[in-house]
């Protein structure tokens, strides 16, 4: 009992350890960048690059700022939030409610899996123009696409969450007469968890990336519209921060889903944290 006490005293030693390195990490992160930013301005401060080609981290800000500073870009932010936000959901509601079907109709899933791993394979970037030419050049297209790479992402990562649950577990529960509700509930879907929210984030990336690239090729209006524009003046500095602005939107809605992973899953913090 000592040693059982010893070590459940370290694990909890670890997973205070862990939180309480959350300021070292941010700083170390905010060197990084600080390092990385430095080194690109000081590229093309000494001619190692041109800044016709690659922009500096100034101009950059300046442009950044300049889109924000007359508002002129908020109708634009605003039709890609959105298309991001119609396909992110669709492709959680639909990829892990087909992970569930699948998972519970083994028959259903032998017969549905080759032609899934089909339709996974296809281009659907290169599928972009007709997408564009089935649902128009407006918002449909643009979610259709992002949805069409988020699903997938949602529904393999989903299933297999669902189909790793530890055997010796469920035996246990079906062994004290868990019906299959509460098996899903309190066993299936907490260990499912995991996978669900790494395939939440990859999702958003994918259907984040979708949605521009779709407006790239053909919109009214968006982020992606406007790279195309900037890009056909050669304005680098202005496609790098809409670059840049999509890669913060992204990281500050993954940071959000880290916030509720944490709450969701403080049953299993320090759990692979074992001292040697």
């Amino acid at each position: 009992m000592t040693d059982l006490a010893s070590s459940e005293a370290d694990l909890g030693a670890a997973a205070r350890t862990a939180g309480g390195r959350t300021g070292a990490i941010n700083a170390a992160r905010f060197a990084f960048l600080v390092v990385v930013l430095a080194l690109w301005q000081g590229a093309v401060a000494v001619g190692l690059a041109d800044a016709a080609f690659v922009s500096t981290p100034l101009s950059v800000a300046e442009s950044l700022w300049g889109l924000f500073r007359d508002g002129a870009i908020l109708p634009d932010l605003a039709t890609t939030v959105l298309e991001i936000a119609i396909a992110f959901v669709l492709s959680v509601v639909f990829g892990v409610a087909s992970a569930v079907v699948l998972d519970r109709n083994d028959w259903l899933n032998r017969i549905l899996s080759p032609f899934l791993t089909a339709f996974n394979s296809m281009p659907r970037i290169a599928l972009g123009p007709l997408f564009i030419l089935w649902f128009g050049i407006g918002i449909a297209s643009k979610v259709v696409l992002a949805f069409s790479l988020g699903y997938f992402i949602m529904l393999l990562s989903t299933l297999g969450g669902l189909k790793n649950v530890d055997r010796d577990l469920l035996l246990m529960s079906r062994l004290f007469g868990s019906s299959e509700i509460r098996l899903f509930r309190d066993v299936r879907l907490p260990w499912a968890l995991p996978g669900i929210f790494a395939g939440l984030k990859l999702t958003l990336i994918y259907c984040s990336a979708g949605a521009v690239v779709g407006e790239m090729i053909a919109a009214k209006s968006g982020l992606g519209l406007l790279v195309q524009t900037f890009s056909g003046r050669f304005d680098v500095a202005g496609v790098m921060a809409l670059i840049l602005l999509v890669a913060l939107m992204v990281m500050t809605f993954t940071s959000l889903m880290d916030l509720i992973e944490g709450r969701l899953l403080e049953w299993s913090r320090g759990s692979t944290d074992v001292p040697g």
